[in-house]
């Protein structure tokens, strides 16, 4: 049982790690119902044979932390899009305590290493397909990624994940190399792998990473020396001479390996144009109008928000970030102010856990054994670089919400919580019920998470297939799968308004009034449904009012375009609506007026798109032509 567990915990991790690549659910399920069948396999022998005891500080930590995420989330504002918090908390939680108990020895660990590694090297396969040219090459048919030209992204769209990922794997290898056991050919494997890596993080061109990566190699190298220091202090200075050689040797060289094109990104868009800070402020504002900053607005609830607090410094080409771009700042507004305060307290006391590991090993059992080499050692100095590099990456990014770098970071943190003490030196102080609450929640978890698979999980795929449909024009095959969305999840907001549009499809000149009727009475009923659901995004209310107008219910279209005002103040779209509602009903002066407070805009529309000055002119058009006397019209004209 304790092998299938382990093995069904690998191939969870390797589906994950190639589909699994996106902030959205739909590549997850695979790896989720894996990872909830180990799960459940786990939780259901109750008694589990764990060779080192965990800390239970780290134990009570994650629980804490767990427990008031899925909570917050499940009680979110907006369900469909707090779910996707939720899955991947559960995923992360139950991939921390199978590798604190299933794969607590450090030989199991090398073998999620080695799935580690493997994942690696099929991601730099696929950054070669990238880098040859093919920019928007996918693993999966039909889906193409979507990110521009110039960076390369393996099997993730966004390369700033594909180089979070990267780190992690960076140091672990490295912690072997330096401090685990194995043949001379395994550990020049994984040097290989080292360098190949660092090289694929740079063609990611991720500054995030970059930084990330030097504070990292900083922390490794401390308490890599460290420990040098405590168990073979004879080889202490030649040690340090050979890595700062190697450090400015290999730094050097990835300099000049990324130097073009970090020049060309930087020349692109400099530091001062860097839309990062404007998101920031974004994210600011909501906390500032939030009332309830204790514990946040909700899951996501800046994908919604963002539109509303959008700084009006924010250049208008810059379309609306959706993700903070700063982990913490996401925390922050989604979570409050307890969601940091207990990531805080994960962080610290897994931490504390990894260093009194390295203490001990050090003061305790290598003066009994008298060896160095020890895959306990390196495993636990590399989750703490590691650890510390996507910590400052996530100053910029939002790696965390990506199920494959998500469930990564959770086996780093198993790593520290249980990193290998043994023996009577070290008794672990046990705190009451943790253990207990971990197995039940194993258990709970994997159970949600099969539901997942079985109801979001099918209307997910519905709804991909919705997608293809769509990019097919086949109009009839798109509303059929939204409807089946729509059945196997009534949460699914956007489903209710994709469908409605196409139901605005259907309405014709040429067909009858009663036709059109009852499809602007479908239309107007999804599009109240997706309202009723998700109250916060702008477009909804938007095309509820074109529908309303059709239907003559002027005033109930102006209430709701003046709705979508407020929910997006900055935006061309919802001004233009309005400009466009007064053009219907011919009220020329103040339908002028709105046209030219659109074009006032901070956040415009994107190109391609309806721009007020098309729908402007062509109501001077149409206002000139009404004014134009009958007997100077043309002979003729009607």
């Amino acid at each position: 049982m304790h092998f299938l567990i382990f093995i069904l915990l690998l191939l969870a991790l390797l589906v994950t790690g190639i589909l699994g690549t996106e902030t959205r659910l739909l590549f997850f399920w695979p790896g989720c119902a894996l990872l909830a069948l180990a799960g459940l396999l786990t939780g259901l022998r109750w008694k589990i044979r764990v060779r080192f005891p965990p800390s239970d500080y780290c134990l009570a930590s994650v629980a804490a932390l767990t427990l008031y995420l899925t909570g917050r989330a499940w009680f979110s504002p907006v369900v469909s899009l707090a779910r996707e918090d939720l899955y991947l908390i559960l995923g992360c939680f139950t991939a921390y305590v199978l590798m604190v108990t299933v794969v607590n020895h450090p030989h199991w660990r090398i073998a999620v290493l080695g799935v580690l590694l493997t994942l690696a090297a099929g991601n730099l396969a696929v950054g070669l397909v990238h880098f040859s040219g093919n920019w928007s090459f996918h693993v999966v048919p039909h889906f193409v990624r979507t990110f521009g030209e110039g960076r390369i992204g393996g099997f993730f769209n966004n390369p700033n994940h594909l180089a979070a990922f990267f780190s992690y794997v960076i140091f672990l290898c490295a912690g072997i190399v330096c401090f685990g056991r194995g043949s001379a050919t395994w550990k020049l494997l994984l040097s290989f792998f080292i360098v190949t890596l660092a090289i694929g993080i740079s063609l990611t061109v991720s500054r995030g990473a970059l930084l990330g990566l030097i504070v990292g190699g900083f922390v490794f190298a401390i308490l890599g020396l460290w420990m040098v220091w405590q168990t073979q202090r004879h080889l202490f200075t030649r040690i340090l001479v050979g890595g700062i050689t190697l450090t400015i040797l290999g730094g050097g060289l990835l300099y000049k390996i990324n130097e073009e094109h970090l020049r060309r990104r930087m020349n692109a868009l400099d530091a001062t144009a860097d839309v990062r800070t404007h998101v920031w402020r974004a994210a600011l504002n909501q906390h500032d109008a939030s009332t309830h900053p204790w514990i946040g607005d909700g899951a996501r609830s800046f994908y919604d928000l963002c539109f509303q607090y959008r700084p009006k410094e924010m250049p208008v080409w810059s379309a609306d970030p959706l993700f903070t771009h700063n982990d913490y700042l996401q925390m922050l507004v989604d979570y409050g102010w307890i969601g940091l305060v207990l990531l805080a307290l994960v962080v610290l006391t897994h931490v504390i856990n990894g260093l009194s590991f390295l203490h001990w090993f050090g003061h305790w059992k290598y003066p009994m054994v008298g060896l160095m080499p020890s895959n306990g050692v390196g495993l636990t100095i590399g989750s703490l670089a590691g650890l510390t590099a996507t910590m400052v990456h996530g100053i910029f990014e939002f790696h965390w919400h990506v199920a494959a770098t998500a469930l990564t970071g959770s086996l780093l943190l198993g790593i520290l919580a249980n990193p290998g003490f043994q023996g009577p030196e070290h008794q672990p102080r046990r705190l009451p019920g943790v253990r207990l609450f971990l197995k039940l929640g194993l258990i709970g978890a994997s159970v949600v998470m099969l539901f997942g698979v079985a109801t979001v999980g099918r209307a997910d795929y519905q709804s991909a297939k919705a997608a293809i449909a769509a990019k097919d024009k086949d109009s009839f095959g798109q509303i059929r799968a939204l409807s089946e969305v729509i059945d196997l999840d009534p949460q699914a907001a956007d489903a209710f308004y994709q469908r409605g549009l196409l139901w605005l499809d259907q309405v014709n000149e040429e067909k009858s009034v009663g036709v059109n009727r009852r499809a602007l009475e479908k239309a107007r009923a999804d599009f109240e449904r997706a309202i009723g659901l998700n109250p916060d995004r702008f477009l909804y209310p938007l095309a509820l009012a074109d529908t309303l107008d059709s239907l003559g219910k002027k005033s109930d279209a102006r209430k709701n375009i003046e709705r979508a005002i407020k929910l997006a103040p900055q935006h061309e779209e919802p001004r233009l609506s309005l400009a466009i509602h007064l053009n219907r009903h011919r009220e020329w002066a103040t339908a002028e007026k709105a046209y030219l407070w659109a074009s006032e805009a901070s956040a415009s529309n994107l190109n391609g798109s309806m721009r007020w000055g098309d729908a402007y002119f062509e109501m001077l058009r149409q206002a000139a032509a009404e004014a134009v006397p009958e007997a100077a019209k043309p002979l003729g004209q009607k």
